[in-house]
Protein backbone atom coordinates (compact mmCIF):
# COMPACT_ATOMS: atom_id res chain seq x y z
CA UNK A 1 0.00 0.00 0.00
CA UNK A 2 1.28 3.63 -0.75
CA UNK A 3 0.68 5.46 2.38
CA UNK A 4 -0.43 9.17 2.11
CA UNK A 5 -0.44 11.37 5.65
CA UNK A 6 -2.89 14.33 6.58
CA UNK A 7 -2.18 16.38 9.22
CA UNK A 8 -4.62 19.44 10.45
CA UNK A 9 -2.40 22.58 10.92
CA UNK A 10 -4.06 25.61 11.27
CA UNK A 11 -0.95 27.95 11.25
CA UNK A 12 2.41 28.12 10.23
CA UNK A 13 3.18 28.66 14.14
CA UNK A 14 2.85 24.64 14.01
CA UNK A 15 4.33 23.80 10.45
CA UNK A 16 7.83 22.63 12.18
CA UNK A 17 5.62 20.13 14.73
CA UNK A 18 3.43 19.56 12.01
CA UNK A 19 6.38 17.85 9.71
CA UNK A 20 7.52 16.25 12.12
CA UNK A 21 4.66 14.36 13.11
CA UNK A 22 3.65 13.86 9.45
CA UNK A 23 7.26 12.31 9.52
CA UNK A 24 5.87 9.64 12.69
CA UNK A 25 3.61 8.73 10.42
CA UNK A 26 5.20 7.50 7.50
CA UNK A 27 7.91 5.43 9.64
CA UNK A 28 10.35 8.47 10.74
CA UNK A 29 12.48 10.65 8.97
CA UNK A 30 15.51 7.73 9.20
CA UNK A 31 13.07 5.71 6.73
CA UNK A 32 14.36 8.78 4.28
CA UNK A 33 17.70 9.88 4.95
CA UNK A 34 20.40 8.14 6.81
CA UNK A 35 23.68 9.33 8.82
CA UNK A 36 26.00 10.65 6.15
CA UNK A 37 24.06 10.86 3.21
CA UNK A 38 23.98 13.93 1.00
CA UNK A 39 20.03 14.68 0.65
CA UNK A 40 18.63 17.47 -1.66
CA UNK A 41 15.67 19.26 -0.36
CA UNK A 42 13.83 20.60 -3.36
CA UNK A 43 11.22 23.26 -2.37
CA UNK A 44 9.28 25.49 -4.79
CA UNK A 45 10.68 28.93 -5.38
CA UNK A 46 8.64 29.70 -8.27
CA UNK A 47 9.72 33.79 -8.31
CA UNK A 48 10.65 36.20 -5.70
CA UNK A 49 7.34 36.93 -3.30
CA UNK A 50 7.06 36.90 0.84
CA UNK A 51 5.94 33.81 2.34
CA UNK A 52 2.17 35.42 3.16
CA UNK A 53 1.83 35.67 -1.04
CA UNK A 54 1.75 31.54 -0.85
CA UNK A 55 3.20 31.34 -3.63
CA UNK A 56 6.31 29.73 -2.61
CA UNK A 57 6.86 26.73 0.10
CA UNK A 58 6.84 28.48 3.48
CA UNK A 59 10.02 28.88 5.61
CA UNK A 60 8.11 26.52 8.65
CA UNK A 61 7.66 23.63 6.28
CA UNK A 62 11.55 24.37 5.34
CA UNK A 63 12.66 24.17 8.46
CA UNK A 64 10.29 20.92 9.65
CA UNK A 65 12.19 19.40 7.03
CA UNK A 66 15.51 20.45 7.44
CA UNK A 67 15.42 19.68 11.35
CA UNK A 68 14.20 16.11 10.32
CA UNK A 69 16.97 15.71 8.19
CA UNK A 70 19.35 16.69 10.14
CA UNK A 71 18.38 15.13 13.13
CA UNK A 72 18.71 11.73 11.57
CA UNK A 73 22.51 13.04 10.26
CA UNK A 74 22.08 13.17 6.85
CA UNK A 75 24.41 16.15 4.71
CA UNK A 76 21.92 18.26 3.80
CA UNK A 77 21.25 21.36 0.90
CA UNK A 78 18.22 23.03 -0.18
CA UNK A 79 18.32 23.88 -3.81
CA UNK A 80 16.00 25.04 -6.62
CA UNK A 81 16.00 26.99 -10.39
CA UNK A 82 13.52 29.50 -9.86
CA UNK A 83 11.40 30.75 -13.28
CA UNK A 84 12.33 34.22 -12.24
CA UNK A 85 15.08 35.85 -10.88
CA UNK A 86 18.52 34.35 -8.70
CA UNK A 87 18.16 31.94 -6.51
CA UNK A 88 19.88 34.20 -4.13
CA UNK A 89 17.09 36.87 -4.34
CA UNK A 90 14.36 34.88 -4.73
CA UNK A 91 14.98 32.59 -1.67
CA UNK A 92 15.62 35.67 0.44
CA UNK A 93 12.49 37.46 -0.20
CA UNK A 94 10.77 33.48 0.37
CA UNK A 95 12.09 33.83 3.99
CA UNK A 96 14.22 30.53 2.64
CA UNK A 97 17.86 31.92 3.00
CA UNK A 98 17.07 32.72 6.95
CA UNK A 99 16.11 29.35 7.53
CA UNK A 100 19.16 27.76 5.49
CA UNK A 101 21.46 29.92 7.43
CA UNK A 102 20.61 29.61 10.80
CA UNK A 103 20.97 25.75 10.46
CA UNK A 104 24.04 25.93 8.67
CA UNK A 105 22.87 24.61 5.35
CA UNK A 106 23.94 24.97 1.60
CA UNK A 107 21.78 26.80 -0.53
CA UNK A 108 22.03 25.90 -4.34
CA UNK A 109 21.07 26.77 -7.67
CA UNK A 110 20.76 23.81 -9.31
CA UNK A 111 22.45 23.24 -12.41
CA UNK A 112 25.40 25.55 -10.82
CA UNK A 113 27.19 22.01 -10.30
CA UNK A 114 26.62 20.88 -13.35
CA UNK A 115 23.83 19.47 -16.12
CA UNK A 116 23.16 15.97 -17.39
CA UNK A 117 21.67 14.19 -20.28
CA UNK A 118 18.41 11.77 -19.06
CA UNK A 119 16.19 9.65 -21.08
CA UNK A 120 12.67 9.20 -19.76
CA UNK A 121 9.37 7.44 -21.59
CA UNK A 122 9.01 9.94 -23.80
CA UNK A 123 11.18 12.51 -23.98
CA UNK A 124 14.72 11.71 -24.71
CA UNK A 125 18.20 13.63 -23.88
CA UNK A 126 16.49 15.63 -20.43
CA UNK A 127 19.35 17.90 -19.43
CA UNK A 128 18.54 18.27 -15.74
CA UNK A 129 20.63 19.49 -13.07
CA UNK A 130 23.02 16.35 -11.68
CA UNK A 131 22.63 17.95 -8.24
CA UNK A 132 18.59 16.83 -8.50
CA UNK A 133 19.66 13.35 -9.95
CA UNK A 134 23.25 12.31 -8.23
CA UNK A 135 22.40 13.26 -4.55
CA UNK A 136 21.64 9.96 -3.05
CA UNK A 137 18.27 11.13 -2.02
CA UNK A 138 15.73 14.03 -2.70
CA UNK A 139 13.43 15.99 -0.43
CA UNK A 140 10.55 17.39 -2.64
CA UNK A 141 8.63 20.28 -0.63
CA UNK A 142 5.47 21.62 -3.35
CA UNK A 143 3.18 24.36 -2.76
CA UNK A 144 -0.46 23.33 -2.88
CA UNK A 145 -1.86 25.51 -6.00
CA UNK A 146 -3.89 25.71 -8.75
CA UNK A 147 -1.93 25.79 -12.28
CA UNK A 148 -3.53 27.31 -15.51
CA UNK A 149 -1.36 24.30 -17.62
CA UNK A 150 -1.74 21.51 -15.32
CA UNK A 151 -4.79 21.89 -13.03
CA UNK A 152 -3.05 21.98 -9.69
CA UNK A 153 0.82 22.38 -9.16
CA UNK A 154 2.09 19.57 -6.90
CA UNK A 155 4.52 17.03 -6.47
CA UNK A 156 5.10 16.15 -9.36
CA UNK A 157 4.69 19.45 -11.32
CA UNK A 158 7.59 20.64 -8.39
CA UNK A 159 10.31 18.99 -9.70
CA UNK A 160 10.27 20.91 -13.13
CA UNK A 161 12.42 22.92 -11.17
CA UNK A 162 15.39 20.65 -12.03
CA UNK A 163 15.82 21.76 -15.27
CA UNK A 164 18.04 24.78 -15.12
CA UNK A 165 17.84 28.06 -15.73
CA UNK A 166 16.58 28.95 -18.74
CA UNK A 167 16.23 25.33 -20.17
CA UNK A 168 12.85 25.67 -18.38
CA UNK A 169 11.56 27.67 -21.81
CA UNK A 170 12.73 25.16 -24.19
CA UNK A 171 10.77 22.46 -22.50
CA UNK A 172 8.11 24.75 -22.29
CA UNK A 173 8.25 25.40 -25.97
CA UNK A 174 9.27 21.71 -26.91
CA UNK A 175 6.50 20.32 -24.43
CA UNK A 176 4.14 23.08 -23.61
CA UNK A 177 1.94 22.80 -27.05
CA UNK A 178 -1.17 20.68 -25.31
CA UNK A 179 -1.45 19.64 -21.60
CA UNK A 180 -1.06 16.15 -21.76
CA UNK A 181 2.58 16.19 -23.81
CA UNK A 182 3.77 18.63 -21.07
CA UNK A 183 2.38 16.29 -17.98
CA UNK A 184 4.31 13.00 -20.28
CA UNK A 185 7.44 15.34 -19.53
CA UNK A 186 6.56 15.98 -15.92
CA UNK A 187 6.10 12.62 -15.41
CA UNK A 188 9.19 11.85 -17.09
CA UNK A 189 10.94 13.98 -14.96
CA UNK A 190 9.59 12.77 -11.46
CA UNK A 191 10.74 9.33 -12.76
CA UNK A 192 14.27 10.33 -13.18
CA UNK A 193 14.21 12.43 -10.27
CA UNK A 194 12.67 9.71 -8.04
CA UNK A 195 12.15 11.94 -4.55
CA UNK A 196 12.61 9.77 -1.09
CA UNK A 197 9.94 12.11 0.49
CA UNK A 198 7.27 14.60 -0.89
CA UNK A 199 5.70 17.04 1.70
CA UNK A 200 2.91 19.18 0.35
CA UNK A 201 2.64 22.66 1.88
CA UNK A 202 -1.36 23.17 2.29
CA UNK A 203 -1.39 25.20 5.26
CA UNK A 204 -2.50 27.81 3.19
CA UNK A 205 -3.09 27.19 -0.23
CA UNK A 206 -4.31 28.81 -3.65
CA UNK A 207 -6.59 28.74 -6.02
CA UNK A 208 -7.84 30.83 -8.84
CA UNK A 209 -5.23 31.93 -10.94
CA UNK A 210 -2.41 30.51 -9.93
CA UNK A 211 0.30 29.49 -9.71
CA UNK A 212 1.22 33.50 -8.63
CA UNK A 213 -1.28 35.59 -8.66
CA UNK A 214 -4.66 33.41 -7.12
CA UNK A 215 -6.32 33.50 -3.78
CA UNK A 216 -5.45 32.87 -0.50
CA UNK A 217 -7.21 29.61 0.42
CA UNK A 218 -7.17 28.23 4.32
CA UNK A 219 -6.04 24.69 3.42
CA UNK A 220 -4.50 23.85 7.22
CA UNK A 221 -3.01 21.22 6.27
CA UNK A 222 0.31 19.25 5.71
CA UNK A 223 0.16 16.53 2.99
CA UNK A 224 2.87 13.50 2.97
CA UNK A 225 3.99 10.56 1.41
CA UNK A 226 6.92 8.55 0.02
CA UNK A 227 5.13 8.12 -3.09
CA UNK A 228 4.36 11.51 -5.24
CA UNK A 229 1.83 10.15 -7.38
CA UNK A 230 -0.48 9.08 -4.22
CA UNK A 231 0.64 12.21 -2.77
CA UNK A 232 -1.04 14.40 -5.77
CA UNK A 233 -4.45 11.62 -6.09
CA UNK A 234 -4.84 12.64 -2.69
CA UNK A 235 -4.55 16.43 -2.99
CA UNK A 236 -6.40 16.37 -6.09
CA UNK A 237 -9.17 14.48 -4.70
CA UNK A 238 -9.52 17.44 -1.67
CA UNK A 239 -9.28 20.02 -3.65
CA UNK A 240 -12.24 18.63 -5.46
CA UNK A 241 -10.76 18.08 -8.66
CA UNK A 242 -10.74 14.88 -11.13
CA UNK A 243 -8.03 13.42 -13.19
CA UNK A 244 -9.54 15.08 -15.83
CA UNK A 245 -8.46 18.70 -14.53
CA UNK A 246 -5.24 16.93 -13.39
CA UNK A 247 -3.22 16.19 -16.29
CA UNK A 248 -0.51 14.32 -14.00
CA UNK A 249 -2.63 12.57 -12.36
CA UNK A 250 -4.46 11.39 -15.38
CA UNK A 251 -1.47 9.80 -17.28
CA UNK A 252 0.06 8.70 -14.35
CA UNK A 253 -3.32 6.39 -13.97
CA UNK A 254 -3.22 5.66 -17.28
CA UNK A 255 0.37 4.35 -16.99
CA UNK A 256 -0.57 2.04 -14.22
CA UNK A 257 2.24 3.88 -12.23
CA UNK A 258 -0.99 5.24 -10.01
CA UNK A 259 -3.40 2.71 -8.94
CA UNK A 260 -6.58 4.33 -6.31
CA UNK A 261 -6.97 1.28 -4.90
CA UNK A 262 -3.57 1.19 -3.25
CA UNK A 263 -3.65 4.21 -1.78
CA UNK A 264 -3.69 4.04 2.06
CA UNK A 265 -4.72 7.73 3.72
CA UNK A 266 -3.98 7.99 7.31
CA UNK A 267 -3.50 10.70 10.16
CA UNK A 268 -6.03 13.55 10.55
CA UNK A 269 -9.65 13.85 9.08
CA UNK A 270 -9.72 16.25 5.63
CA UNK A 271 -12.96 17.96 4.20
CA UNK A 272 -12.87 18.29 0.69
CA UNK A 273 -12.53 22.31 -0.18
CA UNK A 274 -13.51 23.19 -3.78
CA UNK A 275 -10.81 24.94 -5.27
CA UNK A 276 -11.70 27.35 -7.64
CA UNK A 277 -10.04 26.17 -10.91
CA UNK A 278 -7.36 28.78 -12.85
CA UNK A 279 -8.69 30.23 -15.76
CA UNK A 280 -8.22 28.34 -19.05
CA UNK A 281 -6.68 25.03 -17.11
CA UNK A 282 -8.08 21.75 -17.77
CA UNK A 283 -9.66 21.56 -14.31
CA UNK A 284 -12.14 23.96 -15.76
CA UNK A 285 -13.43 21.62 -18.56
CA UNK A 286 -12.99 18.53 -16.24
CA UNK A 287 -17.07 17.90 -16.39
CA UNK A 288 -17.21 18.51 -19.82
CA UNK A 289 -17.78 14.79 -22.10
CA UNK A 290 -14.35 13.88 -23.18
CA UNK A 291 -15.50 13.47 -26.92
CA UNK A 292 -15.97 17.71 -26.91
CA UNK A 293 -13.41 18.67 -24.33
CA UNK A 294 -10.75 19.00 -26.71
CA UNK A 295 -12.86 21.45 -29.06
CA UNK A 296 -14.00 23.76 -26.30
CA UNK A 297 -10.82 24.00 -24.54
CA UNK A 298 -9.38 25.35 -27.87
CA UNK A 299 -12.36 27.96 -28.45
CA UNK A 300 -12.18 28.95 -24.67
CA UNK A 301 -8.44 28.56 -24.08
CA UNK A 302 -7.85 32.33 -23.21
CA UNK A 303 -4.96 34.04 -24.66
CA UNK A 304 -3.29 36.00 -22.02
CA UNK A 305 -4.05 39.71 -21.67
CA UNK A 306 -1.78 42.40 -20.85
CA UNK A 307 -2.90 45.75 -18.47
CA UNK A 308 -1.10 48.66 -19.78
CA UNK A 309 -1.96 49.95 -16.63
CA UNK A 310 0.22 47.92 -14.44
CA UNK A 311 2.88 47.00 -17.07
CA UNK A 312 5.98 49.45 -16.73
CA UNK A 313 7.58 47.52 -20.06
CA UNK A 314 10.24 45.10 -17.83
CA UNK A 315 10.13 42.55 -20.56
CA UNK A 316 10.45 40.02 -17.77
CA UNK A 317 7.30 38.26 -19.85
CA UNK A 318 9.35 38.33 -23.45
CA UNK A 319 11.87 37.02 -22.12
CA UNK A 320 10.30 34.41 -20.63
CA UNK A 321 8.22 33.45 -23.45
CA UNK A 322 9.00 29.98 -25.01
CA UNK A 323 7.27 30.69 -27.99
CA UNK A 324 9.14 34.50 -28.49
CA UNK A 325 5.63 35.35 -29.36
CA UNK A 326 5.66 39.00 -27.37
CA UNK A 327 7.07 42.16 -28.65
CA UNK A 328 7.89 44.97 -26.40
CA UNK A 329 6.30 48.07 -28.88
CA UNK A 330 5.74 50.45 -26.21
CA UNK A 331 3.29 48.14 -24.03
CA UNK A 332 3.28 44.27 -24.86
CA UNK A 333 1.90 42.99 -28.38
CA UNK A 334 1.26 39.50 -28.70
CA UNK A 335 1.32 37.62 -31.82
CA UNK A 336 -1.68 35.00 -31.47
CA UNK A 337 -0.12 33.13 -33.91
CA UNK A 338 2.84 32.09 -31.97
CA UNK A 339 1.02 32.10 -28.33
CA UNK A 340 1.37 28.31 -27.39
CA UNK A 341 -0.70 29.57 -24.36
CA UNK A 342 1.72 27.82 -21.61
CA UNK A 343 1.38 31.18 -19.60
CA UNK A 344 4.86 31.67 -18.14
CA UNK A 345 4.15 35.69 -18.88
CA UNK A 346 1.02 35.55 -16.17
CA UNK A 347 3.17 33.26 -13.86
CA UNK A 348 6.00 35.19 -13.68
CA UNK A 349 4.95 39.01 -14.45
CA UNK A 350 6.34 40.57 -11.51
CA UNK A 351 3.58 43.19 -11.50
CA UNK A 352 1.04 41.31 -11.76
CA UNK A 353 -0.16 42.87 -14.91
CA UNK A 354 -0.66 39.68 -17.05
CA UNK A 355 -4.32 38.63 -17.15
CA UNK A 356 -6.21 35.59 -17.82
CA UNK A 357 -9.84 35.88 -19.19
CA UNK A 358 -12.60 34.05 -17.86
CA UNK A 359 -16.21 33.42 -18.96
CA UNK A 360 -17.36 34.73 -22.00
CA UNK A 361 -14.56 37.97 -22.09
CA UNK A 362 -12.04 34.98 -23.98
CA UNK A 363 -13.71 35.06 -26.65
CA UNK A 364 -13.07 38.78 -27.37
CA UNK A 365 -10.04 38.98 -29.96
Amino acid sequence: MKRVVRVNCEDYSRAVEGVAHALQLLGGAEKFASRGEALLIKPNLLAAHKPEENVTTHPAILEGAIRAALDVGAKVTVGDSPGLGSLERVAKKAGLSEICSTYGVELVELGSSGVGNFSGKTYKGLELAEAAVSENRVWNLPKFKTHTMMGLTLGVKNLYGCLPGKRKALYHFRAGQSPESFAALLLDIHEIVSPALTILDGVRAMDGPGPSRGDEVKRSLIIASANTHALDYEAMRLAGFTPEGVPTVKLALERGELKPEDIEVVGDDAEVIPFTPAPGSPAEFRFVPGPVRPLLRRILHPFPRFDKNRCVGCGVCVEACPGEALKLQGSVFIDSSKCIRCYCCQELCPHGAVDLPTGLARLRG
